[in-house]
């Protein structure tokens, strides 16, 4: 269920929970994050650039007939962002001021397991992402818009159904392999096929959910803890039982290779 969600939505991210790791590995997990603070993101020549690199695909879609159309859609589509970061240039330049306040109050041993601190650490990381998500999540609505540009002039002039199709711009590696094994694993899971390969990899990812909230340290939330350990444990079942032999394809697979190995067993007797 929690894969097919995170396939139909296309915008699933983990920044959120992962920045907001607490503990020993806390770091570690940060480390993960696609972007963190959005540099890259924020940056109008990687911006402009990735719409360029859109542009590209479009020509090898549609061919150079409507060369010219995509250059005025990309020229409208930079004149879109530059003013878009014109009007929000104080607040921008403000978030990365504060993020480097931020990032040394961060790292400054002092802060370390003071409770009252690190509650305002969480606060004001909390509102930088706020910000962050805000920003980013319009320019990817405006790429949207750019691509549906292409789209519309690409099969408007060369009558031709193809499609250039958006690459999320904030998701980053960490986010699609949770997407597809999350997926990959249910899908097995339900057909009873690879079952102790499948509760495995799903058990492995709860568990990095769970450290990621390390039960001792402050401010973790353990709900996460709770209703995680629960399926984790009944995972670690089914891994152990391999149930799939019992009432899934595994069955099917335990049997053939069942007959396989006693008909090679029995001919070497004979």
């Amino acid at each position: 269920m929690e894969g097919s969600k995170k396939v139909q939505s296309g915008d699933f991210s983990s920044a959120g929970f992962l920045r907001n790791a607490k503990g020993p590995l806390a770091e570690n997990f940060r480390g993960m994050v696609f972007d963190i603070y959005g540099t890259e993101r924020l940056n109008k020549d990687a911006i402009k650039g990735r719409a360029d690199g859109y542009r590209g695909w479009a020509l090898d879609k549609f061919g150079q007939e409507p060369a010219n159309q995509f250059q005025k859609a990309w020229q409208r589509y930079c004149s879109r962002i530059d003013y878009y970061f014109e009007e929000n240039a104080e607040d921008i330049e403000k978030y990365f001021n504060e993020l480097q306040v931020y990032e040394e109050k961060r790292q400054d041993q002092r802060y370390r397991g003071v409770a009252h601190y690190e509650d305002r650490l969480a606060e004001k990381d909390k509102e930088l992402f706020g910000n962050l998500n805000k920003w980013t999540n319009d320019i990817a609505k405006f790429e949207a818009d750019y691509i549906d540009d292409l789209n519309n002039i690409g099969q408007s002039v060369t009558q031709s159904d193809a499609r250039v199709n958006q690459v999320n711009p904030n998701q980053g590696p960490v986010d699609l392999v949770v997407t597809w094994v999350l997926f990959a694993c249910g899908i097995l899971l339900i057909l009873g096929l690879f079952t102790r390969l499948a509760a495995l990899g799903v058990a492995a990812f709860l568990l990095q959910v769970m450290l990621a909230q390390w039960p001792f340290a402050h401010g973790a939330d353990l709900t996460y803890v709770y209703y995680q350990s629960v399926e984790f444990v009944s995972l670690l079942l089914i891994a152990a039982i391999g149930a799939g032999r019992f009432a899934g394809l595994d069955y099917i697979l335990w049997n053939s290779f069942s007959k396989c190995c006693s008909r090679g067993a029995s001919n070497k007797g004979e």
